[in-house]
């Protein structure tokens, strides 16, 4: 049994050495029982024979890629797929030879089961090459050529140029001739550390320094401080804390956000605020992160004792959160207590394991949220359309300025008739990774529809990580004019062109430069460099953020032509997942020499260090 287990464990390629052996054997034997005879040639070439075909066969198994015909046995292509040691990534070629290449005849060592993708994908790319060559070269043999073939492509390439002005655009490497500006940044890897290091050291974050501890916690929360902010406050304990409220708390404090505080907010700091006097505690901003150790009858009691003057509310993962934090809101913020004085005008929630029965009762049993803000519900499993929907019936109409539902699967295209109605004023739509929403459903939601309430005219757009198809140019272009016209309705009846072929610049007259997008986030979606056209006509002194992260369709054009029109105010730009983005733009576009635009995203390429300041 142990020496059938043995064999079943043996590799493919000693399983095709031991084939290989054993038939040659068979004909050894069967050619006149040689295989005694060590000085015999004829045994002596069939061993070489065996072993030659052995060899041959684990290669075959161990590299497949590579034919036999031109495979060296226990090699690996070293000019396709070495791994080099330095910090870009890229193989350092040799200065010998003609080119700069290296000599094929030079012996070359194995690189790695990496290397094994890397040329399968190589030689897959240059198979795909020479497919579409030799198709290009096919369909000009039979295609029938004609005098004026060049004047009517001439024709049709500058009438595709005024409908999409980028492809005019040029990168100013080219406009300069100086196409090397790569070879300046060679050390820019280096660059970066020191000055990295050097920031950290002018923020005191050197050596343990950084560390937040008691001595750095009774530093920030010395006494008359009216915001305590702090962003990890895992090692502060609770007994702590507890002393600096004591202290804070009548003394004026008026916020308290603390991140990572499942250490040092619990039912002992509850206690302690609950316990002052009414007329000391002056909080109206409450942001908790990370508190594993608070209750949900303790959030209840503070929502209570605070409400007086609470009128912000921050939860994130704290799991012990329920139906009684939501039943506090509806008693302490509504309107028949008769306190006009205490209203909620921010809730965020994130990661909170509520019921769908809990966040039902949060916007039916009373009017609390009738003055409510900004509205975030955010990766909680039992939001859907239902609860959405009954949450802003409750807000008063054209209060609501901004809206958060990003990461609710359950989500679908009915959630955008619900902020449609009710957000007249809206300023923020964030609805990213919300997959089941249509292209068509966000393109009528932001065109103007008889009997319904004018599109938002928003600042802030994130529309990341949805369906890759349905978020295209039409949503974008539609978005971006809703956010810029004076008045889409006018737009509407002055027969204004919404479709992807108008230019637009045509549209620059009818906006508003006071308007327009400020911060957009369209990374994972199919936009292109039409969109890009429409935010530089749109947004051009209102732009400050962008993000087309993993963004196949948008091009360096794209992007240079968007630098060299939007304002200054412009000062990031997120290109993560972008490998068709060239040194052509991040070397290349109109602002890299004057510094102040960030482009995210290319930090570890030679390239693009000019556009990191």
């Amino acid at each position: 049994m142990s020496s059938n287990r043995r064999s079943n464990r043996r590799s493919p390629a000693a399983a095709a050495a031991a084939v290989a052996v054993a038939n040659n054997n068979d004909n050894i034997e069967a050619s006149g029982g040689d295989d005694n005879e060590t000085n015999n040639p004829r045994l002596q070439a069939m061993r070489e024979r065996s072993r030659a075909v052995a060899e041959r066969e684990a290669s075959r198994l161990a590299r497949p890629d590579v034919s036999l015909a031109s495979r060296k046995l226990g090699h690996a292509s070293k000019t396709k797929s070495a791994v080099s040691s330095t910090p870009f990534g890229q193989l350092m070629k040799s200065s010998k030879g003609s080119g700069g290449t290296t000599n094929n005849n030079e012996a070359q060592e194995w690189c790695g089961p990496f290397s094994v993708a890397r040329q399968m994908i190589a030689a897959r790319e240059d198979a795909r090459k020479l497919r579409l060559q030799q198709t290009e070269e096919g369909e000009n043999d039979n295609k029938e050529h004609h005098p004026l073939d060049h004047v009517m492509e001439e024709a049709k390439l500058q009438q595709q140029r005024k409908e999409n002005p980028s492809m005019n655009w040029i990168s100013r490497r080219h406009r300069t001739g100086n196409t090397n500006d790569a070879t300046n940044n060679s050390n820019y890897y280096v660059k970066r550390r020191k000055r990295f290091h050097q920031q950290k050291e002018l923020m005191g974050l050197g050596g343990n320094s950084g560390k937040m501890n008691g001595a750095a916690f009774d530093v920030l929360a010395e006494e008359g401080v009216e915001t305590l902010e702090l962003v990890d406050c895992a090692q502060v304990t609770q007994d702590q804390f507890c002393d600096a409220i004591k202290v804070l708390i009548p003394m004026g404090l008026r916020a308290i956000l603390l991140q990572h505080c499942g250490r040092c907010f619990g039912g002992e700091a509850v206690n302690t605020i609950v316990g002052m006097k009414s007329d000391e505690i002056q909080l109206f901003a409450l942001s908790l992160s990370g508190a594993f150790l608070l209750s949900d009858d303790d959030l209840s009691q503070l929502i209570g004792a605070t409400s007086r003057t609470l009128s912000s509310i921050d939860l994130t993962a704290c799991p012990l959160i329920g139906p009684q934090f939501c039943n506090a809101i509806g008693e302490h913020f509504s309107s028949s207590i008769g306190d006009v004085t205490n209203c909620l005008l921010e809730l965020s929630l994130e990661d909170i394991p509520l019921k769908k029965e809990a966040l039902l009762t949060l916007g039916a049993a009373s009017d609390a949220l009738r003055n409510l803000k900004s509205l975030k519900l955010k990766s909680i499993e039992a939001v859907d359309d239902e609860v959405v929907e009954i949450i802003l019936n409750s807000i008063d109409e054209g209060s609501l300025e901004g809206i958060d539902l990003s990461s609710n699967s359950q989500l679908t295209d009915e959630v955008l008739s619900s902020i449609r109605r009710r957000g007249t004023n809206l300023r923020s739509l964030q609805l990213s990774g919300l997959r089941n929403l249509s292209a068509i459903a966000l393109e009528a939601f932001f065109t103007p529809i008889e009997d319904l309430p004018s599109p938002p005219m928003l600042r802030k757009l994130d529309l990341s990580h949805c369906s890759h198809d349905e978020i295209n140019d039409a949503v974008v272009m539609l978005a971006a004019k809703a956010s810029s016209f004076r008045s889409l309705a006018d737009a509407v009846n002055n027969e204004i062109e919404i479709s992807s072929s108008v230019n637009p610049e045509s549209l620059v007259s009818e906006i508003t430069n006071s308007l327009g997008l400020v911060h957009v986030n369209v990374s994972g979606s199919s936009v292109s460099d039409k969109s890009m056209e429409m935010l530089a006509a749109t947004c051009k002194s209102s732009l400050e953020e962008l993000d087309v992260g993993f963004c196949a369709g948008v091009s360096d054009k794209g992007l240079g032509y968007l630098v060299s029109k939007v304002a200054r105010q412009l000062s990031k730009i997120h290109v993560w997942g972008c490998a068709q983005i060239t040194e052509d733009f991040l070397d290349g576009h109109d602002r890299v020499d004057e510094g102040g635009l960030e482009i995210v995203g290319v930090w570890m390429k030679k390239s693009g260090g000019r556009s990191l300041r």
